[in-house]
């Protein structure tokens, strides 16, 4: 299915494109998003009188991206429960770190986190990615150590700035 892309996105390709995605991606997410719209004729025409405004849009949307990137903290400690070996009874997922940047009134979404490694299953210090545009990535430092005291959640997390 070919559809044009509205905006940047990574891996896929630029503004503009026309590009062949499958279906469902294009049904269920791209188009409803409005990341998307279908590669008509018309819509073709309409995308080319209409690049400079998309462009326009997009650059806000960079520097929109640009201005969250100088609220996150330059690092993130997360208590959880551990073994004796330094492994973790569960994980730290992107869920977790999505929820503990929202308790800190920063808007991120689990899909804006990229996790390279997979979620996190040791402690001490692990690096990963927060992409908040196609071409503004930060860097995030999760810090994850042995829960001391435990509480009625059995979590216990705090951002360090």
């Amino acid at each position: 299915m070919e559809i044009i892309l509205l905006e940047n996105i990574q891996n896929l390709g630029e503004l503009g494109d026309v590009v062949r995605v499958r279906s469902g991606y294009a049904r269920n997410y791209l188009v409803p998003q409005g990341k998307a719209a279908w590669a008509t004729d018309d819509a073709k025409a309409r995308v080319e009188e209409r690049r400079k405004e998309l462009a326009k849009l997009d650059s806000e949307r960079m520097d929109a991206a640009k201005a969250k990137v100088d609220l996150l903290p330059e690092s993130v400690t997360v208590a959880r429960r551990a073994g004796e070996e330094g492994r973790l009874f569960g994980s730290v997922s992107a869920i977790d770190i999505a929820e503990l940047l929202q308790n800190a009134e920063l808007a991120i979404q689990r899909s804006e986190i990229d996790m390279p490694n997979g979620s996190i299953k040791e402690l001490g210090e692990h690096e990963i990615q927060i992409i908040l545009h196609s071409q503004v990535r930060q860097s995030l430092k999760v810090v994850v150590t042995a829960e001391q005291v435990e509480d009625s959640e059995g979590v216990q997390e705090e951002i360090i700035s």
